[in-house]
């Protein structure tokens, strides 16, 4: 009786050796990868979104102010029968009229109308107010539809 020991299954094969290439060969297939890496990485940032993400960070389509620190724990985004609900929770030290501030300012660039807590765009309602949490004063940026 015969037995065979067969290779383990992580045990590499070698079936056929590796055919030898050119310079020029090697050189084409490092462009090429070169080439796609270069255009997955830049073809997804737009001059728009590089002007955005040095400006402030976003969530979502909604515009982080610099001073504010996001609470990624208490915060939720989902879509209703009736539009989507976007809820983030932020803490901060700067001053209410400095936040709201900026949000008066930044909002009506990317088409948000309204002013002072409340905007609104399409069929969107922007609220950004100052809360009493269990975590303490957060302020609450709430997207929902009118």
């Amino acid at each position: 009786m015969s037995t065979q020991i067969l290779p383990h299954p992580t045990q590499s094969r070698h079936f056929a050796a590796p055919t030898p290439r050119s310079a020029a060969g090697k050189w084409l297939t490092i462009l090429v990868v070169l080439a796609g890496f270069t255009a997955g990485v830049f073809g997804s940032l737009t001059p728009a979104k590089a002007v955005q993400s040095q400006q402030h960070s976003w969530v979502g389509d909604v515009p982080i102010m610099a001073d504010l620190s996001v609470e990624p724990a208490l915060g939720f985004a989902f879509d209703s029968p009736n539009g989507r609900i976007v809820m983030i929770f932020a803490s901060s030290t700067a001053k209410a009229t400095d936040i709201i501030g900026f949000y008066n300012d930044s909002l009506p660039a990317i088409g948000w109308v309204g002013g002072d807590g409340t905007w609104r765009r399409g069929p969107e309602t922007l609220v950004i107010s100052e809360v009493s949490t269990a975590a303490g004063q957060l302020w609450r940026l709430m997207v929902r539809p009118h």
